[in-house]
């Protein structure tokens, strides 16, 4: 999976998930795991989250492989997020296939 990939599973996330829950919420929930993103990575610093979506094109300054890092942590702390407040089962629902995968292997 590369750069481009975890960029659409975000903005897929940010999407369908926000419509289900409220766009404004799931901007908290994006920015707090932005914040736990950032106790792991500095570069995380330059992603944008706003109610229009999130912005990762700064990360495309930095190494590739950095960059994928940063994402996949960030991925998986959205997932860990909204798991952590509306449940496991809820979120495969919510996610439906495009994140199955990643909320397999979160440990709650």
């Amino acid at each position: 999976m590369d750069f481009n990939f975890r960029k659409k599973m975000i903005d897929d996330l940010f999407e369908s998930v926000g419509q289900t829950i409220g766009i404004r919420v799931f901007v908290i929930i994006f920015e707090r795991a932005l914040w736990k993103t950032e106790l792991k990575y500095d570069e995380a610093n330059l992603i944008r989250v706003s109610e229009d979506g999130v912005d990762v094109q700064e990360l495309s300054k930095i190494e590739p492989d950095r960059a994928i890092l940063v994402l996949t942590e960030f991925l998986n702390n959205i997932i860990d997020t909204l798991v952590q407040l509306v449940g496991k089962e809820v979120v495969k629902q919510l996610t439906q296939v495009r994140a199955n995968f990643i909320v397999e292997d979160v440990a709650v």
